[in-house]
């Protein structure tokens, strides 16, 4: 039976990828709202969770993404959410999608994974040229995380899920951020990892949150968070052999402006690029 539904009186216009939009469609059925802030509110679809964001919230890919500076109270007290029918109601507040962005990763297949290293690695500041993990601004993130689940990532070893997810520190876990940073690297690069992939989907319900989970969902198809989408697209460009070619500061801009995400997320997405871009430069083939 479909829940009553009350007289909207406000109207929020939002942003999203298209395979959001079409989660809104449907029947309209009440959902769970699982947080509430001044930046985001998050709502429980049963198989992803999808959120309410301000300009100033990180950008999920997950998310209906507003102009607002701030989520306006009548969102952020909101006890009942009603989806379906292209739009999302947050008590007497509607919620809808006027345009379409793109969530996903550049698509560069054939790119150089030695020169990317060397580009990543001198971009985060890397004592070691060659070795983008060796960045200070990386070593809180990988001392929380066990040296052996590195190395299986680097390997496309999908024994590294079950290490990773739900470890670490952050609103969403800096193990489950390492393995987005990689899976979504990897689809960038055109690169199947067909069982590395399936073990972080099928773990990622019980090891870790909704949200978390939600977002490695979203890695594995190529969807991100803009500053992780700049950041591939200025490593490597195509037909690059020599990384002193593109000495570009936007590439250093670029990882700055990913490692400021959260307090560990893009840290964390930026290692999982650098062990699949090891993987990339020493294996053309996944287990």
């Amino acid at each position: 039976m479909t829940p009553p539904q009350p007289a909207t009186r406000d109207r929020v216009v939002a942003s999203s990828p298209a395979w959001v939009v079409a989660g809104l469609g449907g029947p309209v059925r009440e959902v769970p709202v699982v947080h509430r802030g001044a930046d985001a509110v998050y709502v429980d679809l049963g198989d992803r969770v999808l959120g309410v964001l301000s300009t100033a919230a990180t950008a999920v890919p997950c998310g209906l993404r507003t102009t607002l500076p701030v989520l306006p109270v009548s969102l952020t007290s909101a006890r009942r959410a009603l989806v379906g029918g292209g739009h999302l109601d947050l008590d007497d507040t509607r919620v809808v999608v006027t345009r379409v962005v793109d969530a996903g990763v550049p698509r560069r297949p054939g790119r150089d994974p030695d020169t990317a290293r060397h580009l990543l690695a001198r971009a985060l500041a890397s004592p070691d040229p060659v070795d983008p993990t060796a960045a200070p601004v990386l070593r809180a993130v990988v001392d929380e995380l066990p040296p052996e689940a590195l190395v299986l990532l680097a390997d496309g070893d999908p024994d590294a899920a079950a290490l990773l997810l739900g470890r670490g520190s952050g609103l969403t876990p800096v193990g489950d951020d390492v393995l987005c940073g990689a899976l979504a690297t990897l689809v960038s690069a055109a690169v199947r990892a067909p069982a590395l992939t399936a073990a972080v989907l099928t773990l990622a319900p019980e090891r870790t949150t909704a949200l978390s989970a939600t977002l490695l969902g979203c890695a594995a198809r190529g969807d991100v968070l803009p500053q992780f989408a700049a950041l591939l697209q200025h490593l490597a460009p195509p037909g690059t052999a020599d990384p002193d070619d593109h000495d570009d500061p936007r590439t250093t801009a670029a990882a700055t402006a990913l490692v400021r995400v959260g307090h560990t997320s893009g840290a964390g997405l930026l290692l999982g690029t650098a062990l699949a871009l090891r993987h990339l430069a020493t294996r053309s083939t996944l287990r």
